[in-house]
């Protein structure tokens, strides 16, 4: 079997890759100047297309897009551009429209031509054969929404590499394991949370483990955890087998760019023949390098949508760099994702993510642990918490119940020390916090108590 999708460039030195990305995004920004008025408002004043030399500082001094732009502008749609002013084609060359997942806010649509799908099909074909998809694999593909990201794109991706694809998301959790083994499907793809769902309830479903059903190979993806270690093992365990990878990708950008290989250290980007990375400050907005350890938002420019072109656009995904050099021989950096901006708490001053508490949480007292988290706010609107933040944590069903309370000790002090922000935490009985069929949401606002009543 061939080791890379596209060898040339996913072998190519990384700065080599990114000047030839920053030529291709010199080209396509004088033509989106004519093409989009969103963007031909945005780049009044922006200077011609640079020097070789200066490509990629050219680029740096180019206006950001954020999704928040976008959702204002298809909030006035004109006739024949639904999509607004971002809209860079005429309606009649649109020949599907996808979304934005919307778990983090109103759903921004995008639109595609015959050229974008092809483009799509490719870079989530790269992404899926970087994590171990092969034309010899019958995929069960799990996600029930097909606009969104996870959906038609992933389908696409699949049969490009030649693999049979089981579309079975959208039936009930107990049809898609029998289907599953109907088929003798040899791969899996579906949330995170998904993946983890059939991996704890497979065998209440169907009166069989889902280990029994022979899948080789477990991909996840629409949030972050598959990487995690804890959560990696018990999934790998429960499917009988070593072969789980970390997957992620943008509905606003390609569906699926970045993929874990052999070496399962993090995920490489794969979208170098479609898209520009870059790595940021969130708060200065200057540009960071691509150095192992470096922690940074994800920036990204489409280097031939033809629909709804994106510059610079802020995905909000906060990444930490595993690696920059992989022995699989690819030279794209490796990331995990930290999780998103709307995502982000703070406790007196202190940012956190949700997820940097749940790995902390298991590296303390992993092996008492189920992998499930809920963090409690009181309103949809709260970021901030000026008293400990209020964690639930749930326990193995081996862990006798008087054992919780110096867990949760365990657990607190291990949060103060790493993370420098306090947390109170309840271990709860095993199955207390539910499990989302799609994608499980780390933090919940505490519904009302029953019979209270407001200030008099």
């Amino acid at each position: 079997m061939e080791r890379y999708w596209n060898p040339e460039l996913e072998t190519k030195p990384w700065p080599e890759v990114v000047a030839w990305q920053c030529q291709r995004v010199a080209r396509m920004v004088t033509d989106l100047r004519d093409r989009s008025a969103f963007y031909r408002r945005k780049l009044t004043g922006a200077g011609a297309a640079p020097r070789e030399a200066d490509a990629e500082r050219w680029l740096a001094q180019l206006p950001f897009t954020h999704k928040d732009e976008l959702r204002q502008a298809q909030d006035a749609p004109l006739p024949g551009l639904p999509l607004g002013a971002q809209q860079a084609v005429e309606l009649r060359r649109v020949v599907r429209f996808v979304s934005s997942s919307g778990t983090t806010g109103r759903p921004v649509y995008y639109g595609l031509t015959g050229a974008d799908v092809e483009a799509w099909a490719d870079g989530v074909a790269n992404a899926f054969f970087t994590a171990g998809i092969r034309e010899d694999d019958v995929v069960a593909h799990l996600v029930s929404l097909p606009m969104v990201a996870g959906g038609m794109a992933y389908a696409l991706g699949f049969e490009r590499i030649g693999a049979a694809v089981a579309w079975l998301g959208g039936l009930p959790p107990e049809r898609m394991l029998e289907s599953m083994a109907a088929l003798r499907t040899s791969a899996v793809l579906a949330t995170t949370s998904f993946v983890r769902y059939l991996t704890e309830h497979g065998e209440r479903l169907t009166g069989h483990p889902v280990r029994g059903l022979g899948v080789r190979k477990v991909l996840g993806g629409g949030e972050p955890g598959l990487g995690e270690e804890e959560i990696r093992t018990r999934v790998a365990a429960g499917w009988g087998t070593d072969h789980v990878r970390d997957t992620m990708g943008l509905g606003d950008v390609l569906a699926s760019m970045w993929a874990e290989c052999d070496d399962v250290s993090g995920m490489h980007f794969n979208g170098q023949a479609h898209v520009l990375v870059e790595l940021i400050d969130p708060v200065s907005q200057e540009p960071l390098p691509w150095r192992e350890g470096m922690t940074g938002e994800a920036v990204y420019t489409t280097l031939d949508r033809q629909a709804t072109p994106v510059l610079r656009f802020r995905s909000a995904d906060h990444l930490v760099v595993t690696a920059i050099s992989c022995r699989c021989g690819r030279t794209s950096p490796k990331v995990r994702c930290l999780g998103r901006t709307d995502d982000m708490l703070i406790y007196k001053g202190m940012n956190v993510f949700p997820t940097a508490i749940r790995d902390v949480a298991l590296d303390a007292a992993g092996e008492e642990l189920e992998p499930q988290l809920r963090i409690w706010k009181e309103s949809t609107s709260q970021v901030r918490f000026d008293h400990p933040i209020p964690v639930e944590v749930e326990a193995r069903p081996a862990v006798a119940a008087e054992r919780y309370p110096a867990l949760a000790r365990r657990i607190e002090d291990a949060v103060r020390s790493r993370l420098q922000v306090r947390v109170a935490v309840t271990v709860v009985a095993p199955g207390t916090i539910p499990r989302a069929a799609y994608k499980t949401a780390l933090v919940q606002v505490r519904p009302p108590v029953q019979g209270a009543t407001g200030p008099g």
